[in-house]
């Protein structure tokens, strides 16, 4: 894939999502293939690549697969998962990507947004989800505010809500 569509966004999302639930661990597993995977792909893109948000990508696919084994918090709010150094680390650096280089012409870009407006809700930063949700307006995406199997259109208006102070 990688070769053949180096710079296919979907592709290296669905990549992610089925490298999350390979291989060992029921925790902390920062060698996990899918993040060696997402550093892989972000290292061979441009830097203006929407690609630069794939290890946020990987760490909630990584996060909806722990959660659903009972090794995550079922709340993505209640875990250590979006507040620990790796989460700090990737959720710092797509939002400092989305800062400089944000896509709005890139045709998933209502994608990228959701996963980092739901990585700033669960880092406990509201006023910088606030920003990502006024992006975003009502267009939501199921993923990741289904992970691990909520109802993903309460799971975004509930966030959404306490983020803008509309709750």
């Amino acid at each position: 894939m990688c070769a053949r569509h180096p710079d296919h966004h979907h592709a290296h999302h669905l990549m992610a999502a089925r490298l999350a639930e390979r291989g060992p661990g029921d925790g902390a597993d920062p060698r996990h293939e899918v993040y060696a995977f997402a550093a892989a792909s972000v290292a061979h893109a441009p830097a203006d690549s929407p690609l630069a948000l794939l290890p946020l990508v990987a760490h909630a696919e990584r996060y909806r697969v722990l959660a659903a084994r009972g090794a995550a918090p079922r709340d993505p709010a209640d875990s250590e998962h979006w507040t620990g150094r790796r989460a700090r680390q990737v959720i710092r650096s797509a939002f400092d990507w989305w800062l400089e280089w944000e896509r709005e012409d890139h045709p998933r870009a209502g994608v990228d947004l959701n996963f980092l407006a739901h990585a700033k809700h669960c880092e406990g930063r509201p006023a910088e989800a606030a920003a990502l949700f006024q992006r975003i307006g009502r267009h939501f995406t199921p993923a990741p505010w289904s992970y691990p199997d909520r109802d993903p259109y309460r799971a975004f208006q509930t966030a959404r809500n306490a983020a803008l102070g509309t709750a």
